[in-house]
């Protein structure tokens, strides 16, 4: 008798503890909710690197949305528009259209064929604050980026803010390895007999996203 009134506790406690964590999962789910990007505040900036030089820029996005739990962010997409790509340093517009001409070609990201990326976060973590040289970091950020039909995951450290339902992320620089995602041209890496005559394989990026 006694086994058998301890199994009903255990079974009792068992469906008592399901139950709670099912509404719980089930809170948490209702009070989440999606923010569209502002596109015209948010961009990806970039930075590549050859011997003796270097050019920068931006892109812009197309689309995106950031999905908020309670005032976290908890996940979120965007798509980036490879046809904006906007070059920076070279102040001369016959050299600037050539370089830009040049990234949006098959040698690099063959826009054409591929007129967009995209990143889809997988997995936010909130990390202690943190200041570095260039801004207080409060969050890690984990997610799929997508270039040229190739998928790689990728990890970087963000400010995220949320003020009157605002949502903005700065992120660090961080780097990728253009060659991952199919960018071979002039890369060390793939031909060797380049000596001097090469492009970085590292690519540094920085992204910001604001939320209407």
């Amino acid at each position: 008798m006694k086994l058998q009134i301890l199994k009903s506790i255990l079974l009792s406690s068992f469906v008592l503890v399901t139950l709670t964590a099912h509404s719980q999962a089930g809170s948490k789910k209702a009070t989440a909710k999606k923010v569209a990007v502002n596109t015209a505040e948010s961009r990806v900036n970039w930075l590549g690197k050859k011997p003796g030089g270097e050019h920068d820029g931006y892109v812009k996005l197309t689309d995106g949305t950031i999905q908020l739990a309670g005032n976290e962010i908890a996940g979120g997409s965007f798509v980036i528009d490879m046809n904006s790509i906007v070059n920076l340093d070279l102040k001369d517009e016959n050299m600037n259209q050539r370089l830009v001409g040049h990234l949006k070609s098959s040698d690099f990201f063959d826009v054409e064929k591929y007129p967009t990326a995209s990143f889809v976060i997988t997995k936010v973590s909130r990390l202690k604050s943190t200041t570095n040289a260039t801004l207080k970091v409060t969050h890690r950020i984990e997610g799929d980026l997508t270039i040229k039909g190739i998928t790689k995951s990728i990890v970087f450290d963000a400010h995220v803010s949320n003020a009157e339902g605002k949502v903005v992320a700065s992120t660090e620089s961080f780097v990728i390895n253009r060659t991952l995602w199919n960018v071979n041209y002039q890369s060390k890496s793939i031909f060797a007999e380049l000596k001097d005559q090469f492009i970085n394989d590292d690519i540094t990026l920085s992204v910001k996203l604001a939320s209407n």
